[in-house]
């Protein structure tokens, strides 16, 4: 009897973790990683760098005051989601970490690449470099996330030790409570590095614009969210490190600033994206050459500029993958393109050069960091070293992020 019951809690434990996708099997931290900070670091999809002031949201207003912080957070090239999470969290440009849109073609896996299929976002062979939740499990350190671009695939053999499917429907009240457990659990297994990602203003941003109750009614509600979590932090008998992020800011823009692209090129290409920037794949055989189909695209258009893809300009970092498009073609600021009318109130994926309207934020406070610190906008790609010499990871592959730019932001 006594062994049936313990098969019965067995078989409950296991389907309960395999529902949730929460747990995996993981060996303990090392007595090592047991003494390293804690880092919590916090994604709001599409917070612009003016957000706080202009909406001054009641809690963040004041939490942000005294933190170390950047007066903008400056996105990776493409300027959306996927590419600056995988940025933030690998300190690599898109055309290093291999994900270099939301939605793209890798001519070298012969595979398509979407954000909306969970196939794909499982498959680690779009991901190039390593996230640091990788690199700490590797040496040794458990980590755990609630939600973030490539979070769900075992990129080099490992996800979190703790992690959740994305259900951006879950409350924001489970997602504290599971967090806050997470930091209960006894100290070898705690995780010490955690990611949580939001997304309701970037949404709101999308389809209300700047100005819109319903943006006003999303910043308040994670603005809320926040007060909550960070209540419940302060009440552990451990101190943990939060840095605030986001992984581009908003455009508003007139609808009606649509250019259609030639409709000859569904014929000779496989078309991905629309918007800010339209990427296009010669899968097809196009009877033209990549250059003559440049040429002629650039020759039509008036709010675009079309690229082959090692020729896009140096300072978008964005030249070294055709994972980009053979061909890509980026719209004129707060201009959108493509094949169909793309008509939201707000959009990113612009050049992070052509304003500031892409820049995000960071902030930061805990043990780890200084009071009152703003250095310059800075570039994505310095979070993560600056992240792993926090936590005492060591960086063991190339990337592009440089730890001594936010050093002065250490105690």
């Amino acid at each position: 009897m006594k062994f049936l019951s313990v098969l019965l809690a067995l078989i409950v434990s296991v389907s309960v973790n395999s529902h949730d996708n929460i747990v995996k099997k993981q060996e303990k931290n090392t007595i090592e990683a047991q003494q390293a900070p804690y880092v919590l670091l916090v994604s709001i999809d599409g917070f612009r760098w003016d957000y706080i002031k202009k909406y001054q949201p009641n809690f963040l207003s004041n939490w942000v005051q005294d933190s170390a912080q950047l007066e903008g957070l400056r996105p990776s090239f493409p300027t959306k989601t996927f590419p600056n999470h995988l940025s933030i969290i690998t300190g690599s440009y898109p055309q290093r970490h291999g994900i270099l849109a939301n939605q793209f073609y890798a001519p070298d896996l012969k595979k398509h690449y979407s954000l909306k299929n969970p196939d794909t976002v499982v498959n680690p062979d779009f991901y190039l470099i390593d996230p640091l939740w990788v690199l700490a499990e590797q040496q040794g350190m458990r980590t755990s996330s609630y939600f973030w671009p490539g979070s769900e695939a075992a990129i080099s053999g490992h996800t979190p030790s703790y992690y959740k499917k994305y259900d951006r429907h879950i409350p924001h009240a489970k997602r504290i409570e599971q967090i806050i457990q997470w930091y209960q659990l006894p100290a070898e297994q705690r995780p010490h590095f955690t990611t949580m990602y939001l997304n309701e203003v970037d949404a709101a941003g999308h389809d209300f614009g700047q100005d819109s109750p319903e943006l006003t009614q999303a910043i308040d509600k994670v603005d809320h969210t926040l007060e909550l979590l960070f209540q419940e932090l302060a009440k552990l008998s451990i101190e943990v490190n939060i840095v605030i992020v986001s992984d581009h800011g908003m455009a508003q823009r007139n609808p009606l600033d649509f250019e259609k692209m030639p409709s000859w090129l569904t014929q000779q290409f496989d078309i991905q994206g629309g918007g800010p920037i339209v990427h296009l794949y010669n899968t097809k055989g196009s009877k033209k050459s990549l250059r003559e189909a440049t040429a002629a695209l650039n020759k039509v258009a008036k709010h675009y500029e079309c690229y082959q893809y090692q020729d896009i300009p140096s300072e978008l970092n964005a030249s070294k993958s055709n994972r980009i498009g053979d061909i890509a073609c980026l719209a004129d600021k707060d201009w959108a393109i493509g094949m169909h009318s793309h008509r939201p109130v707000g959009d990113h994926g612009w050049s992070q050069f052509h304003s500031t309207d892409m820049n995000g934020v960071f902030y930061a406070k805990g043990p780890a960091f200084k009071r009152s610190v703003m250095l310059p906008v800075t570039e994505n790609i310095h979070i993560m070293p600056l992240l792993a010499k926090v936590l005492g990871v060591k960086v063991t592959h190339t990337i592009d992020g440089d730890e001594k730019i936010l050093a002065p932001m250490l105690k």
